[in-house]
Order: C-alpha cells, then structure tokens, then sequence
C-alpha cells in the first residue's frame, strides 16, 4: 500500500515545472518516406498546413496526440509515423506538445491539456471550414492525449453550435488520474461519431471503466500485458510503463501492412466470461481492434495478444489460452526474441 502511495504522490507532484505558452505547441506534416521528412507548423498557421502541397484534403487525416512526458523525439511518435507512413491513404500530423506535456501532472499538463483542447477545438472548426472534411478526419491519443480528444471533441461540437461532431476518436489507454470521480469530465461515447478506446493499464496510468462507444480490452485490459516485467513501482520508469504503452504498439501494428494477422476480439461481458467462452453475440461474431475497426460496433470486446510482436493472434486471439502459451510470454521465450529491449522502450 505504502508503495502505491509513492508512486501516486510521484505522479501527482510532478517532476518539474512546465511551460503555460500555448502557442509553443506544433503540428508536425509528416509526408515521408522517411520520419525525417517533415513540415513543422505553428497551431494559428493551420491555413498553410491545408495549403502544404504534401496535404491531401481527399484523403483521411489522422491527428496523433502523445502522452504526458512525452515529445516528438520519443520512441512511440517514430513508431506511429513509421506505421503510418507505410500507408498512402492517410495524411499524419502529430501534435509536439512536448513542453506542455512535462511538469507537474495535476497543476501543469492537466491543465495544459485542457486549455490546449479548446484552442485546438477552435482551430479545427475553421479548418473544417477551409476545406478539411470532418468525414474523413480522426483523433488518436494515447494517455493524457486521449483525455485530450475527448476534449476537442467535446469543444467541436460546442463552438460549431452543435453543427459537427468528429467523425472518429481512438483512445490508447486513456489517462485514468484526475479524470474518473464525481467532480471529474472525461473521453465519452459523445464527443465523436465514433469512440473506439483500448485498455491496457487500467486502474493504474489508464482508464479503469469502459468510456467509448466501444471498447477493447487485450488480456484483460490490465497490468500485466504479457511480456511485460513484474513492476517495480517506481513511478514512470520504463518498467512501470510497459503496460501503459502496449496500447500504442498494438496501435501501430494494426496501422501498419507489415504483418497478416489482426487484432481480432470478440463481444463479451467481462474477461471472467471470455476466459470461459461465453460470448455475448453469435461466436463467429468477431472485429479487429485497431485502424481497422469497424465504426458500427458497441460494447466490451475481449482479446489475447502475444507478448512480443507481431502481437496480434489472428483467429486465435479470441480462443483463451494459459498466458504462459503466449509468445514472448515466458523468461526464457523473452530473451530470445530480445523482448527486453522492446520493454525498455515501453
């Protein structure tokens, strides 16, 4: 108990404080083929990030918000840009908002992350305007940049009096502190037409009830995700993380055209009633968690995963077997797929 309290009191106090200038916060154009080729916009110059000639306003555009001590050099952005870059039918912007995304997590990136999605939300509505179809557009974010979505969403809808409404957001492990209490607003089934969300670490970094319009829960939606080392409980190391961070590897997995096998999860009450088969729809009723899901699902949606990747099981992955089954989910199947290197990493 005494370790728990540390590492909330850790996470809540922060580690240093944090800029409030909005206006530090980029959209980076990524057009490829490499993560090195990229437009770098200020927020209020959305105007020229339309007009960019290496912007399509035919194609989907993805949104990618990262997470709290997180940047635009980390590790998960170049994993979600090399995914997407494999595709040509999506234009990918991230959101660097590195500096308000550092500090102290109750009175800085809490806050930046709100004040930051009205201004967004602003932005948006007249980027729409301007010619970027709301139809085709959709907001990823993992952790605090899920909360994020839920916030623009939410502002969308208001500053356009009610008019527009995103067409999808997908959550990664949505942030869990200080957004699920009684005086607390967090991602809703309502703030897009679509609200897919995984869950990895809930009840730890990420949310612990089911909050889109559907939701996927890989092994149970909790610590530990299979490959991942025992925790140590010091607060926001790469070992407390790995869970937490297995969304956006999924994620990225399921963007990318690299690997057959899909993320294919089934209907189910609780991970009790998926480890027993009992299946809320017919059995052969199965969806693929991801890029790929499809927009007219609703509920909780089981699944197992490997613990290394390619971590989609395919078929298999809605048939539960002993984790101890699951590739790259023994010591000895860890260190030969050289597992401990993806965990340092998250």
């Amino acid at each position: 108990m005494f370790k728990g309290l540390k590492m909330k009191s850790r996470l809540l106090m922060g580690l240093k404080s944090s800029h409030a200038d909005l206006t530090i916060a980029k959209f980076m154009l990524f057009y490829g083929p490499t993560y090195g080729d990229s437009d770098i916009y200020d927020l209020n110059d959305y105007k020229s990030l339309l007009e960019d000639s290496n912007f399509s306003k035919t194609k989907n555009t993805v949104l990618y918000l990262h997470g709290y001590l997180e940047d635009a050099n980390i590790e998960s952005i170049h994993v979600i840009v090399d995914a997407y870059l494999q595709r040509d039918d999506v234009n990918i912007i991230i959101l660097d908002w590195g500096e308000l995304a550092n500090g102290n997590y109750m009175f800085d990136a809490v806050i930046n992350c709100k004040q930051l999605g009205s201004v967004l939300a602003r932005y948006l509505v007249n980027m729409f305007e301007l010619g970027l179809d709301i139809k085709k557009f959709h907001i990823v974010g993992h952790s605090l940049g899920g909360q994020m979505g839920g916030i623009i969403g939410r502002e969308v809808y208001r500053r356009s009096g009610k008019t527009k409404k995103i067409s999808r957001i997908s959550a990664l492990d949505p942030a869990f502190p200080l957004f699920y209490g009684s005086f607390s607003s967090h991602l809703s089934k309502h703030d897009a037409d679509f609200v897919d969300v995984i869950h990895t670490d809930a009840w730890i970094y990420g949310a612990p009830v089911s909050t889109g319009t559907a939701d996927f829960w890989p092994n149970g939606g909790t610590t530990l995700q299979p490959g991942c080392p025992r925790r140590n409980y010091k607060a926001l190391t790469d070992i407390d993380l790995c869970s937490h961070r297995r969304s956006w590897w999924f994620w990225a997995e399921s963007v990318k055209k690299e690997f057959p096998e899909k993320f294919y999860a089934v209907k189910v009450k609780n991970w009790a009633d998926f480890k027993n088969g009992k299946f809320i729809d017919n059995e052969d009723y199965r969806v693929i968690m991801g890029h790929d899901c499809p927009t007219d699902i609703s509920g909780d949606y089981y699944l197992q995963t490997n613990g290394v990747p390619p971590y989609a099981r395919n078929l298999a992955g809605v048939s539960y077997v002993h984790p101890t089954k699951l590739k790259g989910n023994t010591p000895d199947e860890s260190k030969k797929s050289g597992v401990n290197k993806n965990i340092a990493h998250g």
